[in-house]
């Protein structure tokens, strides 16, 4: 008989959340324990087979280490996923670590960072060197506390690259003007599915050993330039497509319009520092690129037990289901 595993998985509602919670439901020794300030909700997009005996949801703030460290001992929890976003992110990160420690029942983590080296001189330099994008930077700060903190876990670290999902941003204006407004530039980006960081989140939960102290980037192998994305939607929308420009006035007309649409959401002073942190991580782009090794890849492949899915396959069947 194999040993139940008990689960934590944080963002359990958003994009990686949705696709891992449903596998790991299907998984006959695990448990899910799931942190949510809106339970209600949460459970209203849980599958049939959610029952009681196989999930908790919990209603809190994990911003609250002391509600994070009572339900980590109160379900004896030994694994975690770590899937954090937000402003306070390194505070969060830090003291759900720290929760972690004190609850002394945890043996297994994965934590969802970004594709990229973090952690060798040569990976650090060059990240610190070329990219000045804050909610890429605190990425790389977690996975060193995580690598050196002398915590008696096993880790397993996902570097994911950049989501399919975020093209859905520009549904309105590829169906209307024929335009994709994220300045990617041409030295090109690996693209990947949220799917597939579930899958290799799943298969590393299963096999926690294996993956220990290792990081596995997520994605394509192929990098898409502005020139093959608009391509792609070009064919699938019928139309020509046209991508925002990356020189510098183009990147500054970005941030204008990313502050002008998100002042009503984040508050203005907000929306001006995503705004410029956001022009940021697309000048980093269009200048360096974002990508994987070949070696990497592999890496990839052994974890997912498949080949990842296909951008090209799933621009096609969005445009198709705009219609």
């Amino acid at each position: 008989m194999q040993h139940q595993r008990t689960v934590l998985v944080t963002a359990a509602g958003g994009h990686i959340g949705s696709e891992l919670v449903p596998r790991l439901l299907d998984l006959d020794d695990v448990k899910l324990v799931l942190p949510t300030s809106n339970a209600s909700r949460l459970q209203s997009g849980f599958p049939s087979t959610a029952t009681a005996d196989n999930i908790t949801l919990e209603e809190g703030s994990i911003r609250d280490p002391q509600w994070v460290e009572a339900i980590l001992l109160k379900h004896s929890v030994d694994t975690v996923f770590l899937c954090l976003t937000g402003v306070d992110e390194l505070l969060v990160a830090f003291n759900f670590l720290d929760a972690m420690q004190r609850a002394s029942c945890v043996k297994h983590l994965v934590y969802l960072s970004a594709c990229g080296d973090f952690l060798s001189s040569e990976g650090i330099e060059q990240i610190m060197r070329t990219c000045s994008a804050a909610h890429v930077l605190v990425k790389s700060t977690i996975e060193q506390k995580i690598a050196y903190g002398g915590f008696p876990w096993t880790t397993t670290r996902l570097g994911p690259t950049l989501f399919f999902t975020n093209d859905e941003r520009n549904k309105a204006s590829l169906r209307e003007d024929g335009f994709f407004g994220e300045p990617l530039g041409e030295k090109g980006v690996s693209r990947v599915s949220t799917s597939d960081i579930a899958l290799a989140a799943c298969n590393a939960i299963l096999q926690p050993e294996k993956w220990d102290g290792r990081k596995i980037m997520v994605g394509s192998l192929p990098l898409y330039t502005g020139s093959n994305i608009c391509r792609l939607y070009s064919e699938a929308v019928g139309r020509d497509v046209t991508m925002r420009a990356s020189d510098q006035q183009s990147m500054a007309n970005f941030e204008k319009s990313f502050v002008t649409a998100r002042a009503g959401i984040f508050g203005a002073d907000m929306a001006k520092a995503w705004g410029r942190d956001f022009r940021l991580v697309y000048e980093y782009f269009s200048e360096q690129g974002f990508g994987m090794s070949d070696a990497e890849y592999r890496k990839q492949v052994e974890l997912l037990g498949r080949e990842p899915e296909s951008y090209e396959e799933w621009v096609e069947k969005t445009v198709r289901g705009w219609r």
